[in-house]
């Protein structure tokens, strides 16, 4: 059994050949980059709040906003659940958060933004929404 070379038809060589001078694309002739919307800045800065907080601080806040009715049952559960001892990261990477305390400052923004993306990657869209609600809730609260 002998085996051919695979070749185009109606081509000699692979070179590409190009039939019509290329525009030269200069950083001016790029659309700008568009600017955040402000309720995506208001979000962000809301965020922010929750960037250094403790968790007895979070479970404070969590319980106050359940008796004002801001929150269902599930996200202040949620809230006022003790982290992990570990947790994975958005890289893949192992924390170890073993040493926090009630007193110690946390980022909960990020661990629950990094929670809810690796739901979404997972396919778990029940969890994803849990997370989504506590990243509302901390949208909403200033």
């Amino acid at each position: 059994m002998e085996i051919f070379p695979i070749q185009p038809v109606g081509v000699s060589s692979l070179r590409i050949r190009e039939t019509s001078p290329q525009s030269d694309v200069r950083l001016p002739d790029v659309a700008p980059k568009v600017e955040a919307s402000r309720e995506t800045e208001v979000f962000e800065e809301a965020l922010s709040v929750f960037a250094s907080m403790t968790p007895r601080r979070l479970r404070e806040i969590a319980s106050e906003s359940f008796q004002r009715e801001e929150i269902d049952a599930d996200t202040y559960r949620e809230l006022s659940t003790e982290l992990p001892l570990q947790s994975v990261d958005r890289n893949g990477n192992i924390m170890d958060l073993s040493s926090l305390t009630d007193d110690s400052q946390f980022d909960y923004a990020e661990y629950y933004r990094t929670q809810q993306s690796l739901a979404e990657m997972i396919g778990d869209m029940d969890m994803s929404e849990s997370y989504s609600k506590i990243l509302d809730f901390f949208g909403k609260t200033t």
